[in-house]
């Protein structure tokens, strides 16, 4: 994906929502690895203690792009993840 092309929101219901990257920020969105706890189920809320983590796993979704997109026909500007847009048509 790059500057220009045409992309196509996977998630939308008519499949018809597209627009033109107008900018890519590179790694914006998560993280490679994190601290976690194995074996025990934590409850909802619970304060989690540093001498509880016991392994340090990759996460599930990693790091992701954000991309700026005009959408074309509603002449608005959105931040998308992404793995949420697909590549219609390179661009320039």
């Amino acid at each position: 994906m790059n500057v220009g092309d045409l992309v196509r929101f996977k998630e939308a219901s008519d499949g018809l929502k597209t627009g033109l990257v107008m900018r890519i920020d590179e790694d914006y969105y998560g993280a490679r690895q994190a601290y976690k706890i194995a074996g025990e189920r934590l409850e909802r809320g619970k304060c989690i203690r540093p001498d509880m983590v016991n392994i340090i796993a990759p996460t599930e979704k990693g790091i992701r792009d954000r991309v700026l997109v005009l959408w074309i026909g509603e002449a608005a500007w959105e931040y998308c993840e992404a793995p949420q847009l697909e590549v219609v048509s390179e661009g320039w």
